[in-house]
């Protein structure tokens, strides 16, 4: 994003920073995308962030509630992806330990 602002504020071809200008106003609204999913995943309301973008609750909720949604249903994946390797490690783990005392019992035993 950096660059394409760099080449839209100085490329000295109009049609080259056009272009970047255009490319950067893509990558914005993918950004603020973003951030309204992020933000109504925290708890905002769509009152807030629509006084947040000087619109209104509905205007913000037309515009963004699919990207939301989008974010939110992305985000509870990662999280239930997350939650089920960490129950597989574990139970790795645990059969692993259990292995370890009962090779370690033998021994004793032997």
């Amino acid at each position: 994003m950096t660059a394409t602002w760099e080449t839209a504020l100085s490329d000295p071809d109009p049609l080259v920073a056009l272009g970047a200008t255009r490319a950067l106003a893509a990558l914005l609204s993918t950004w603020e995308a973003r951030l309204v999913g992020e933000a109504t995943t925290s708890g905002a309301t769509w009152e807030t962030i629509g006084a947040t973008v000087g619109v209104s609750r509905q205007a913000a909720w037309e515009r963004f509630h699919d990207e939301a949604h989008e974010f939110r249903r992305r985000w509870k994946n990662e999280i239930l992806d997350l939650r089920t390797r960490h129950r597989e490690e574990m139970d790795q783990l645990r059969d692993r330990l259990k292995d370890e005392a009962r090779s370690r019992r033998r021994e004793h035993k032997g």
